[in-house]
């Protein structure tokens, strides 16, 4: 992966990206689990429908107001973003392992407009498909697309949330997760 290319197109999008962080003990593909999980568990949504010529930013801002409701920036906006890399051993294009990201939000940003464009956060202009976490992991965040919406999905003190605790501690040991991801996983359970 290029650092270069990618802090262009993050910059882009209004973000400054600080470098890749590994070893945080935060496990990008549990953060990646938000929208899988229920209000009951603490799951809080702001959507914009499909059909809304204004659903660009009408995303934003609901992203915007949970993140800051929520905590995901710290003092000086950072915050971590899941970017997808090849996997260690990699067989082909998709064999790929989320790894954050230290980012930081600039003033004129667009993360669910130019962002998804770039592909840094979704696959086009208004398809958001991004993972993100505050630096210490007390809140979660994650952009998609549903049926008829799109939107963002924040779950404050994830490490609580025991359907999440579950699929982690299923998880370390597998095949498919790296040794630095079972190394995430088990400090993130230790919570």
């Amino acid at each position: 992966m290029n650092a270069e290319i990618l802090a262009q197109a993050m910059k882009d999008c209004g973000l400054r990206f600080l470098g890749f962080r590994r070893g945080t003990g935060i496990p990008p593909y549990v953060a990646g689990m938000v929208t899988s999980r229920h209000s009951d568990e603490g799951r809080r949504d702001r959507t914009a429908a499909l059909d809304d010529p204004a659903r660009v930013p009408k995303a934003n801002a609901g992203w915007f107001e949970l993140a800051t409701r929520f905590g995901l920036f710290s003092a000086n906006r950072q915050f971590l973003l899941s970017i997808s890399v090849p996997h260690p051993d990699a067989v082909d294009d998709t064999d790929v392992e989320g790894v954050w990201g230290l980012v930081e939000l600039l003033d004129d940003w667009d993360i669910m407009g130019a962002g998804c464009a770039v592909g840094i956060t979704g696959s086009q202009c208004g398809r958001p498909a991004f993972v993100m976490s505050a630096l210490d992991g007390s809140v979660f965040v994650q952009g998609t697309v549903w049926q008829a919406s799109i939107g963002t999905a924040v779950l404050p003190n994830p490490h609580r949330v025991q359907s999440l605790r579950d699929v982690a501690r299923l998880s370390v040991g597998k095949p498919y997760r790296t040794a630095a991801e079972d190394e995430d996983t088990l400090a993130w359970l230790a919570r």
